[in-house]
């Protein structure tokens, strides 16, 4: 089987972290101010470096292939096993939901139906979109989708130039092109006010999402903890410094007038309807990206039922063997896509508003993801003398690298822990509170 190369796990970290969340970035700056919204966005991408580097670490306890939010849990944890599972399916399942409904609210204003109602127009469209996302779903490896993953990222490069060059236009015109009740003033260190600052802190501090990172590494060819690193910093650098130029150039654009998605505030031309297109487009082939790791959890949960409730005495206990992936059959495999594409485009026609939903679920799932497991698995087993037989085992290799035995690094695992909490009740707060 040909493995991933690290440019391939490259293009994919990015684009399954950059999504239409990079669109509402200016809002952010504009509640945090110009100064708060690059610090709060640089610690933000320094925590979520921390929890993939994490991840990247855990992974090493494991036989090559077999790591995933499920197999690290049982050799930290095996009773929140299925719990953080259900919470990654959730957070991942929620978002591909998002997707869809986006599509369907974004294409009518682009490409309008005559005859068409706005209902009719978006059941039609969201419909249309299942002619994208299924064929995609059914590809095992992540890796089969970096063509997609490649045309995915020139949206994401035409959606960029767009901010970029309406800020540069606007600058060299003096501003000509933004109309009047949409040129606002900036502010260079002052937030709006410290609810509105919470409302978007979700925003940066989730913006770098990646769920996908043990899928990534069980593909990547020769998964060494240098490669692994390697990804991740490339990754993160590009992520962190496009976030900061598109929020920024949006800042500057429109200041205080901002109201949320960047894109809508262009006037009505040919290019701002191509970048609203290739939006649609970009969510649509991030969809199976999203999926991937859903279905996974999904699989897992499943397993765990059936040899837990229905088939508990023919079974010998998962955590009595090798913490190794579950196999997923072609069978189950099909079963379980179709199930979840069903579920996932009845919820899109039937939810009309995602965006309540979206943010629960991200300040829980979200966070899970990226700041409280990481940090735990990283505390569990960074310097931990009955674990390190795993590591001798399964990457003998890597085993003598210094970040196996530091402990201040394990004190940094347990201090995401609780950064992760603060940023749930932080997140959650802003989301049923405001």
């Amino acid at each position: 089987m040909t493995k991933a190369s690290v440019s391939s796990s490259v293009v994919n970290t990015v684009n399954t972290i950059i999504g239409s969340g990079m669109l509402v970035l200016p809002y952010a700056f504009k509640t945090d101010s110009v100064l708060w919204g690059i610090l709060i966005l640089i610690f933000a991408a320094v925590t979520n470096i921390l929890g993939l580097f994490l991840l990247a670490v855990s992974s090493k306890y494991l036989r090559e292939g077999n790591a995933n939010f499920f197999t690290v849990s049982l050799i930290t944890d095996p009773s929140l096993s299925v719990i953080f599972d259900f919470a990654i399916a959730l957070q991942c399942f929620g978002v591909n939901i998002s997707y869809v409904v986006l599509t369907g609210d974004l294409l009518p204003l682009i490409f309008p139906i005559s005859g068409y109602s706005d209902s009719q127009a978006r059941t039609f469209y969201i419909l249309l979109s299942a002619f994208i996302t299924v064929p995609l779903c059914f590809l095992k490896r992540l890796d089969s989708l970096k063509y997609a993953s490649v045309v995915s990222l020139v949206a994401i490069a035409y959606l960029v130039i767009l901010v970029y060059a309406n800020f540069g236009y606007a600058l060299a015109t003096g501003f000509e092109n933004v109309p009047i009740d949409k040129q606002g003033t900036i502010s260079w260190w002052k937030p709006e006010g410290f609810k509105q600052v919470f409302k978007t802190f979700a925003i940066i501090v989730l913006a770098f999402t990646c769920p996908n990172e043990f899928s990534i590494i069980s593909e990547l060819d020769n998964p060494t903890l240098s490669r692994i690193l390697k990804i991740i910093a490339i990754s993160l650098s590009v992520t962190t410094a496009l976030f900061v130029t598109v929020g920024l150039s949006g800042y500057f654009t429109f200041g205080s007038s901002l109201t949320g998605n960047i894109i809508l505030m262009y006037q009505e031309t040919w290019y701002t309807k191509l970048g609203m297109a290739l939006l649609a487009l970009m969510v649509l082939l991030s969809f199976p990206l999203m999926f991937h790791p859903a279905r996974i959890s999904f699989h897992n949960i499943s397993h765990w039922i059936e040899t837990t409730y229905i088939r508990s005495e023919e079974s010998t206990p998962l955590i009595e063997s090798e913490a190794a992936a579950i196999p997923l059959s072609q069978s189950r495999f099909v079963k379980l896509t179709i199930i979840m594409l069903i579920v996932a485009y009845f919820a899109a026609l039937k939810l009309k508003s995602f965006e309540l939903v979206l943010s629960i679920v991200g300040s829980t799932g979200g966070v899970l993801i990226s700041f409280v497991l990481p940090g735990f698995y990283g505390y569990k087993l960074i310097n931990n003398a009955e674990k390190r037989g795993f590591l001798e085992i399964y990457s003998p290799e890597d085993s003598g690298h210094w970040v196996f035995r530091n402990e201040t690094l394990k004190k940094l695992s347990l201090a995401l822990v609780f950064w992760g909490i603060a940023v749930m009740f932080i997140s959650l707060y802003s989301t049923l509170f405001e």
